[in-house]
């Protein structure tokens, strides 16, 4: 895989100095988006977001073309026309942090429908409304639940509120009402952005015995779209394809 970083595309390896946050301690921030085979869906969005998190906690940063670059990087990848997911990294080294860009194959699974467990375990922080690479908590509950064959795992804070999936926000639906959850500790998805374009979704906190009250349910992210969720642990949910193709069209094509 080539990838782009330091002003060059390489296939070497990214080296950090030891002694550097994004080395001993995981620090930094990155996004995941889309390529569509046609567009980099929703570039703008993730770049505020991104660069938002660097100014945010002050960190010096040093920007680039990321269209140009971006293009390239599919190029020399032989993904041009074809569906990928492209990383922006910005690993956090003594002195700021330099853009690391890569993309990989994606295959969209338009039809799937998931199923999460609950996760019992808490992470509350004002840091989950940033997409750091400090990724531990979540990449140990996404393992988990695949371990007990689910698809992804719900989240909860600490009075049992729903925050939101390991890798996408969670949206319900009862008659013809959306809601999502209000919480300073949930990431802003981008997703999520771009479906309040086409949807009347309803900020709300959730606990976990109201779950069952709605008759829908759905997860989003960059890449996926929009899917139905199917069951969070015990609590089953009644599929709802065609809302989720308005939404996915939206996020995807974008």
């Amino acid at each position: 895989m080539i990838h782009y970083h330091d002003n060059s595309y390489t296939r070497e390896g990214v080296h950090l100095d030891p002694t550097a946050p994004a080395f001993r301690y995981g620090a930094g921030f990155f996004e995941t988006i889309y390529y569509n085979g046609l567009k980099v869906c929703h570039l703008n969005l993730h770049l505020d977001r991104l660069l938002h998190s660097l100014r945010a906690f002050e960190v010096p940063y040093e920007s680039v073309n990321f269209e140009e670059v971006i293009e390239q990087v599919l190029n020399r990848n032989g993904l041009l026309g074809q569906t990928a997911r492209i990383n922006i990294f910005y690993p956090i080294e003594n002195k700021g942090a330099t853009p690391v860009i890569m993309a990989v194959p994606h295959e969209p699974k338009p039809y799937k429908a998931y199923r999460l467990c609950v996760c019992n375990d808490r992470h509350v922080s004002v840091l989950n409304a940033q997409k750091t690479t400090n990724y531990m908590f979540f990449h140990l509950a996404m393992q988990q639940a695949k371990a007990r064959g689910f698809d992804d795992t719900a989240l909860f804070d600490f009075d049992d509120n729903l925050l939101e999936s390991t890798t996408g926000a969670l949206v319900f639906q009862k008659e013809g009402q959306f809601v999502t959850v209000d919480s300073p500790y949930c990431l802003p998805s981008t997703a999520l952005a771009v479906a309040h374009t086409v949807l009347d979704i309803l900020p709300a906190r959730l606990s976990k015995e109201e779950l069952a009250s709605f008759r829908h349910a759905y997860i989003l992210n960059s890449v996926i779209g929009m899917r139905p969720v199917v069951a969070i642990g015990e609590t089953a949910f009644v599929p709802d394809d065609d809302t989720c193709i308005t939404v996915m069209d939206a996020v995807l094509k974008g």
